[in-house]
């Protein structure tokens, strides 16, 4: 093999080391970054599941508010009805 061929080969294989390197690299600083994505991605599962159960214990909550709303009304009713009958009940 003639000298400039070595050359031109050799600067080949120094192009091809030196993209290795890039590409190496970026692959490193890709990996972190999925890492980074993944730690976020169960971070925002966990809030997820979070929120999730406090939207279902303020709706239980709400259900709840509403039966005692019915209940007071319904007490609020006989009460009044009580009242009623007191004042029509004469005493003496």
């Amino acid at each position: 093999m003639s000298k400039p061929d070595i050359e031109k080969l050799q600067a080949g294989v120094s192009t091809l080391l030196e993209a290795y390197r890039q590409l190496k690299d970026e692959n490193q600083k890709l990996k972190l970054q999925v890492e980074g994505l993944t730690r976020e991605g169960e971070s925002l599962s966990k809030e997820q599941e979070f929120a999730k159960e406090k939207l279902d214990r303020l709706a239980e909550l709400e259900v709840a508010n509403t039966n005692s709303e019915k209940d007071r009304k319904q007490i609020r009713e006989k009460v009044v009805h009580l009242l009623e009958k007191l004042e029509k009940f004469d005493l003496t």
